[in-house]
């Protein structure tokens, strides 16, 4: 059944689960990262639920790539999500999707070309976290050898549902569109009382990342290979669309697993 919603309440949503931590994660058509993190999860503590949600993938399903993956019952618990129509990109939306279904009050963001060893999510599973502080990580990158030093990657944080909420969420108006988190952290790290901290912790970013560029022709953002895709849009002409979406969760999603 497909579900659409308005704006969630901001209210603490305890959570009910043994879990400590979500670890949340958006998936687009993306097979080998996919696949490289399903063998580190797997070595992952209990008391993590990896929260996934699959962003329309027409060409590689997450959940066909999930069929033959054993989780191992002392490992983390698992959830897949997926938004039932290409809208060439959500995240965005994914991530609100993400934050109001999470069974933790506690939710680390990453991309699916992130990855975080068992310790570290160890450490992140066992840290007290304010309630009104952003957490942000140094990122090593991969193909660099060389570490970002926090705020690292701007997709890579950690938030507690209240103050995600109180934020207003991500803002569903970029849709399609690569702009989403400079807005939304912005939007956070204005709020009365908040820290922006350091989480004393490193992120992998396993690849180069991709090279974006415009193509008026097109209707929505596509992408070409790991290191290209196309937009519709110039950023200046993206920013304006701040707000012109009120709703959030505003695209049908279903629950796989």
């Amino acid at each position: 059944m497909e579900m659409r919603l308005t704006f969630p309440q901001k209210t603490l949503q305890t959570s009910k689960s043994k879990s400590r931590l979500t670890v949340g994660y958006t998936y687009y058509n993306d097979e080998e990262q996919l696949e490289h993190l399903l063998n580190v999860w797997k070595d992952w503590p209990s008391l993590v639920d990896i929260f996934l949600v699959d962003d329309g993938s027409q060409i590689a399903p997450a959940l066909e790539i999930l069929q033959d993956w054993d989780l191992p019952e002392y490992g983390p618990s698992f959830q897949l999500w997926k938004v039932t129509r290409d809208l060439g990109f959500n995240s965005h939306g994914c991530r609100n999707l993400i934050a109001k279904y999470a069974l933790t009050d506690i939710i680390a963001f990453l991309d699916i070309d992130m990855e975080v060893s068992t310790e570290t999510v160890g450490r992140l599973m066992t840290k007290v976290y304010s309630p009104r502080s952003f957490y942000q990580h140094d990122c090593w990158i991969k193909h660099k050898q060389q570490i970002m030093t926090c705020p690292g990657h701007i997709n890579s944080f950690i938030i507690g549902k209240e103050l995600f909420w109180e934020a207003g969420g991500y803002d569903e108006s970029f849709t399609g569109h690569h702009w989403g988190d400079r807005e939304f952290i912005e939007r956070v790290k204005e709020l009365p009382g908040v820290e922006s901290r350091h989480s004393g912790n490193i992120i992998c970013l396993n690849r180069i990342g991709r090279h974006g560029v415009v193509d008026r022709d097109i209707e929505k953002t596509t992408y070409v290979d790991d290191s290209l895709f196309y937009v519709p849009l110039p950023p200046d002409e993206v920013e304006v669309l701040k707000g012109t979406v009120k709703q959030r969760l505003n695209f049908p999603f279903i629950k796989l697993l």
